[in-house]
């Protein structure tokens, strides 16, 4: 897989959506999870008001289709309120939707009903990284795990990225995905980045 040079990745399923002000400086991989139902549901909602504007850059469907929903020359309102510091130069970034690709995951979270209804997977018992009780978690299916690794590897080698972290390690404050079901730390060491994560 590759990124051309209209900023978008080859052998995805391109979808028509608003496009967004230009992001010249990218330096990172923002993986979330959509704690919804299907990518395409996820896509839908974005279009409405209750979105607030809230999008990411690709969406990955729990069979591994990809969909790209807006190129990453653009930003997209991914990561809200955030902060990350390069582990490599110890700069510290604000508001990561200036500078960070956002990829969605569809998967339910903790979310007990979305679990139970979309996934044919048994749920991950988990305590999250910052702590609390252990609670069920929706699994990463191998087809999108593969899919995203896909992904990811062509656009950390396009654009030579940073970093990749989690929505909950940007807004550790305000957010919890991807969460304890997601293989984070093998899956940076799989793309080069054998650092241990940052710390805000």
């Amino acid at each position: 897989m590759k990124v051309d040079d209209e900023h978008r990745l080859e052998g995805v399923k391109q979808l028509e959506y608003p496009a967004g002000p230009k992001m010249p400086v990218r330096r990172f991989l923002v993986i979330h999870f959509t704690a919804g139902a299907t990518a395409l549901s996820s896509v839908n909602f974005w279009r409405t008001p209750a979105a607030k504007g809230a999008e990411a850059h690709i969406i990955i469907d729990r069979d591994g289709t990809v969909y790209q929903v807006r190129r990453t020359d653009q930003k997209a309102d991914h990561a809200g309120k955030s902060a990350w510091v390069d582990p490599n130069t110890g700069k510290k970034y604000v508001g990561l939707n200036s500078c960070s690709i956002g990829i969605e995951l569809a998967n339910g979270g903790n979310d007990a009903r979305l679990i139970s209804r979309y996934s044919k997977l048994p749920p991950v018992r988990a305590s999250h990284k910052r702590g609390g009780p252990a609670v069920l978690w929706e699994a990463y299916p191998k087809a999108q795990l593969d899919a995203l690794e896909e992904v990811s590897r062509a656009l950390v080698e396009r654009y030579n990225l940073d970093d990749v972290v989690g929505h909950d390690d940007i807004a550790p404050t305000r957010k919890s995905d991807p969460g304890p079901a997601f293989p984070m730390e093998a899956f940076r060491r799989k793309l080069g980045f054998c650092k241990p994560l940052a710390k805000l």
